[in-house]
């Protein structure tokens, strides 16, 4: 009878078994039947998205060819949900396999079995061929846009194209700007690189904008951005408008700062020098193709989404909204730096410290920095999870995460936890925190440095465009290379795996051509 038994549950072992396997090799067509779906579907997005961007070049007035517009702008935004519900179904199967491979061999069996049992009942010939359909019926509006450029062509006119910003022309045929102002101590300077880079990736600039003031050097402030280009691009104004919404509390002054400054500037007296081929170039241009990559990842996301994810919140939801901010789409990355005077030094000591008297003595000269990347990867967070954040102190990461936390509220919290930090411990000199959410990163940071007062500088004013023109090799303009490398030594260690090893490099040589 034993032997009967043991028979028995052998037999169904093998069976359940076999009946795996059959599974997961029908769930492996099944997951390749998928990925050939999102191949085409990137595919006829890109031709929906190329069609309409190049019909904007001609003046079209046909009320048939305008609705033929219209319907080809829908079938983009619509192969988009499309493509991001394959995208997130492959994201929840990788981590449900990740969670079943990190569990023990028996659990991981029966999940297993279950988990196939289910995809093979959940994923049948219905949602097949309904993804099929749905693939075939994207492709056929993309092969339609061919045909619709050629009426738009034809029944159109070339649109004479005005830049709506001045300064879009001189950047996109190449050429750098660059304004400095020294007067009575207080230093300006702004300048704006071009970047050519893949075609997928088309034109972006790097934007420099700086103030000191060797006087007061706690008001010094700097602002580093990187945007994508287009001839309708407004860089200042886009800049401007990317400040206002800015909802960290603790940068809300110096993003006030820095808009008064920046709308300002007398666009007269700008200046423009080739940007040419050159060692410093090609050093400038391998760290921004990395860097890009990092925060953007993925160049076309948002290009057909109204809206744009905000990143505050109310200290009772840590819930993402939406912002109608289509305008904003073309920020890749922001950043702000600062530093914190005595008197918002005190304001922020956590009450424990109230008491002790010897905090004023000695108190370290702190620096607050923010980089933010509106379009930063997901990679690493769990489906289930909104947002999550993780603090490093001089470059040891600390256990636990901040779970569906909001920048808002992260930054509120992190400036007392970091100055209170830093002050009980002198050994210590950097305080991170590095947050990321389902479409969006930021990288937050307090570190201790040291403020001393300038010797007299050259005084020049604008007007002197001679001396200007031939210190073309400014120190401050020098200093933008070393900015890049002090974010780099400090987060190299959270960039995507497969650009460590360029940012390593590029750091290597940077310290090769400082010795």
């Amino acid at each position: 009878m034993a032997e009967m038994v043991g028979s028995a549950a052998a037999e169904e072992i093998l069976k359940q078994a076999f009946a795996g396997l059959i599974g997961k090799q029908q769930h492996e067509e099944g997951r390749d039947e998928e990925e050939h779906h999102m191949e085409r579907l990137e595919m006829a997005q890109i031709k929906l998205e190329a069609a309409v961007e190049t019909s904007c070049r001609w003046q079209v007035m046909d009320a048939s060819l305008l609705r033929w517009r219209k319907k080809l702008k829908c079938a983009a935004r619509e192969c988009d949900d499309t493509l991001r519900g394959f995208k997130q179904r492959a994201a929840e199967d990788e981590a449900r396999e990740q969670e079943a491979r990190g569990s023990s061999f028996p659990r991981r069996w029966a999940r297993a079995t279950k988990s196939i049992v289910t995809a093979l009942l959940s994923h049948d010939n219905s949602y097949a061929s309904s993804s099929s359909a749905a693939v075939r019926r994207f492709e056929r509006l993309a092969d339609s846009a061919g045909e619709f450029l050629r009426f738009a062509e034809l029944g159109g006119t070339p649109r004479r194209y005005m830049f709506a910003d001045p300064l879009i022309g001189h950047l996109l045929a190449g050429q750098e700007l660059r304004y400095r102002l020294v007067r009575r101590g207080q230093y300006h300077l702004f300048c704006v690189r071009p970047i050519r880079l893949e075609e997928d990736r088309g034109r972006e600039a790097a934007l420099l904008f700086m103030y000191e003031d060797d006087e007061a050097p706690e008001k010094n402030l700097c602002l580093g951005s990187i945007l994508r280009l287009s001839e309708s691009t407004d860089i200042v104004g886009t800049i401007i408008k990317f400040l206002d919404l800015l909802v960290a509390p603790h940068f809300k002054s110096t993003a006030e700062s820095v808009s008064k400054e920046l709308a300002q500037l007398p666009t007269q007296d700008f200046w423009w020098v080739p940007y040419v081929d050159s060692s410093h170039r090609k050093l400038w241009n391998s760290i921004h193709s990395s860097m890009t990559q990092w925060f953007r990842p993925d160049p076309l996301c948002c290009k057909q989404h109204e809206p744009m994810p905000s990143y505050g919140g109310s200290s009772s939801s840590s819930t993402m909204k939406l912002s109608y901010v289509a305008d904003l789409e073309p920020v890749i990355q922001l950043s702000l730096n600062r530093h914190i005077p005595l008197s918002e030094y005190n304001k922020h000591r956590s009450k424990a410290a109230e008491g002790d008297t010897s905090c004023h003595k000695n108190v370290p000269h702190l620096k607050i920095g923010l980089v933010f990347a509106p379009h930063g990867s997901s990679e690493g967070l769990l489906p289930s999870v909104e947002s999550s954040a993780i603090e490093v102190i001089d470059g040891a990461e600390q256990s636990g995460a901040h779970t569906n936390i909001s920048l808002e509220q992260l930054d509120e919290f992190m400036l007392p936890k970091a100055i209170d930090c830093l002050r009980q411990k002198a050994e210590l000199t950097v305080y991170q925190m590095f947050w990321r959410s389902k479409h969006g990163a930021a990288f937050l940071l307090v570190r201790k440095t040291g403020l001393m007062k300038m010797p007299p500088r050259h005084v020049t004013g604008v007007g002197d465009r001679r001396f200007m023109i031939q210190r073309r090799r400014d120190p401050k303009l020098e200093k933008w290379v070393q900015l890049v490398k002090d974010f780099l030594d400090l987060w190299a260690a959270h960039a995507p795996r497969k650009l460590q090893s360029s940012i390593v490099e590029w750091i290597q040589k940077v310290d090769e051509k400082q010795n």
